[in-house]
């Protein structure tokens, strides 16, 4: 319990700090901070609930994991349907009070739940089973907010996948260096990375189930290119602290926090955030970030 503690502490300070730089409008951090408060206080009564390790589903075999195959497929990870469907509605009035664009898009959704337009189930196994079609007919459907669907269902499910990733962990813990691309645990990519401890150990942080793991310090996290004339990275003095790693081979790039030797706080999903415009540079070297944001855009 003192470590989410602990962690809601550090979102309100991170958030802070992001209002005070005044670069994102003030609604948009009001929502993310009130749908983060239900993200957390999921979080908090699983502590209280009786430990669920022993219902997961059954795990890779550790020979099948030392050859790559995450502990359990992200289409795999079991959510409590009624629970996630109560969460998304409480979200979707949340949405709905900014009103603009975003309102109007949520108007459109809740209508579609109202009417069966659109269920519970089928929206969270879309996003289980990565059908980006199912969501991209709704970016046509709510075009003025075309990543609400994808917000709305990636933060209602997060709270819930972070326990069965825990859960998980708990029963099979993740030593040592990963050297997949992907998530030891759920397959997922990694959405960003950090440098920690004084040895500079390269961590990432995966855009599914948030399990945060340690891999190799030099190479590309998603093809695994060793070349250093294949790799690159660059920094601007406007964003101290963050760099891109930009791969020549797959023509991806991952933002990296290293905030080692300075006065800040590193909370991934608000650091990414914080980090646009370094996604906008990348962008522009003819690079591609192969997952969306913890939000979803």
């Amino acid at each position: 319990m003192r470590n989410l503690e602990k962690d809601q502490q550090h979102f309100t300070k991170k958030m802070a700090s992001l209002r005070k730089k005044g670069t994102f409008p003030g609604a948009l951090l009001d929502l993310l901070e009130k749908v983060s408060a239900k993200q957390f206080q999921v979080l908090a009564d699983s502590k209280h609930a009786e430990d669920s390790a022993s219902s997961l589903p059954e795990l890779a075999s550790p020979e099948r994991h030392s050859q790559g195959a995450s502990l359990l497929p992200r289409a795999s990870f079991p959510f409590p349907l009624e629970s996630a469907s109560e969460l998304m509605k409480s979200i979707l009035e949340d949405v709905q009070a900014v009103g603009s664009d975003l309102g109007e898009g949520a108007v459109r959704v809740k209508d579609a739940l109202d009417s069966e337009e659109l269920e519970f189930a089928r929206i969270f196994q879309a996003y289980l089973d990565e059908e980006q079609d199912f969501f991209n007919i709704w970016a046509e459907k709510t075009p003025k907010s075309p990543k609400l669907l994808l917000f709305l269902t990636q933060t209602t499910l997060a709270p819930f996948l972070q326990i069965v990733a825990r859960q998980i962990q708990d029963a099979r813990p993740l030593t040592g260096v990963w050297n997949h691309g992907h998530c030891p645990v759920c397959g997922s990519l990694p959405y960003i990375s950090t440098l920690e401890t004084r040895e500079g150990m390269r961590m990432m942080h995966c855009c599914f189930c948030q399990t945060h793991y340690r891999v190799a310090r030099l190479g590309c996290i998603y093809c695994g290119e060793r070349d250093p004339k294949k790799l690159h990275y660059f920094e601007t003095e406007e964003e101290p602290g963050f760099r891109v790693d930009l791969c020549d081979q797959c023509k991806m790039y991952i933002k990296t926090m290293d905030f080692r030797t300075l006065d800040r706080i590193s909370v991934p999903v608000l650091d990414d955030l914080e980090s646009l415009a370094m996604d906008v540079l990348a962008q522009a070297k003819g690079h591609v970030r192969p997952t969306v944001s913890a939000y979803g855009f």
